[in-house]
């Protein structure tokens, strides 16, 4: 009995998750309010206080599904791969999250401005998405294909700076070619790739 109730408990989470994350795609992060976001997920305001004391803990909780499942999507072996999975992403409209329940990058920082615990989520899911691009790109180097005299982790600092730029120069709709920035970054990363960066010959002396 209690593992059913449990199970319930969960499905009934997933659903407001779920619903939240379809309106905030479709209204914005302050669009949807939480009663439309039961009816959608067909429950009551009583179950979703069951599960969440507030709207700030509800939005932590979209961002936390919304951040895994985009990072698990994109990052994986490979730095090139990985940088064509975002790209991929961008073309398709996936990123910036709007399919995932993502929302505009200045509602993004509203809501971090407003409450300490959304910020710090934010920052902790940048943490992990650096850590991860962290293992790729150090995988990268030892293979050759990235210059090794620069830390992997502030590579991987660096590609998300990118990743969040791209995030507000896509909401203002930039004329930017993103495969071809994407392509520059590898190329200054890789730094004439195994060998290293070409190197000057100096000019013979005449004899």
């Amino acid at each position: 009995m209690s593992t059913t109730r449990a199970l319930t408990k969960q499905k009934t989470r997933e659903a407001l998750i779920d619903a939240g994350m379809a309106l905030f795609a479709e209204q914005g992060l302050d669009g949807p309010s939480l009663d439309a976001i039961c009816e959608r997920a067909g429950f009551t305001r009583g179950a979703f206080y069951v599960h969440f004391p507030d709207r700030d803990a509800f939005l932590l909780a979209v961002m936390e599904r919304v951040g895994g499942r985009f990072l698990d999507a994109v990052i994986g072996s490979g730095l090139r791969p990985t940088i064509e999975r975002f790209v991929a992403s961008v073309a398709s409209g996936l990123y910036p999250l709007t399919k995932l329940g993502g929302v505009r990058p200045y509602q993004l920082y509203d809501a971090c401005a407003r409450s300490p615990a959304i910020r710090a989520r934010y920052v902790e899911i940048i943490r992990l998405a650096i850590a991860k691009l962290a293992v790729v790109v150090e995988d990268e180097q030892r293979g050759g294909g990235l210059r090794p005299g620069v830390a992997a982790n502030d590579i991987a600092g660096l590609l998300l700076a990118l990743a969040i730029g791209a995030h507000t120069l896509l909401d203002l709709e930039a004329p930017l070619d993103y495969l071809a920035l994407a392509r520059a970054a590898l190329s200054l990363l890789s730094g004439g790739g195994a060998s290293g960066p070409t190197r000057r010959r100096r000019p013979q002396r005449r004899r």
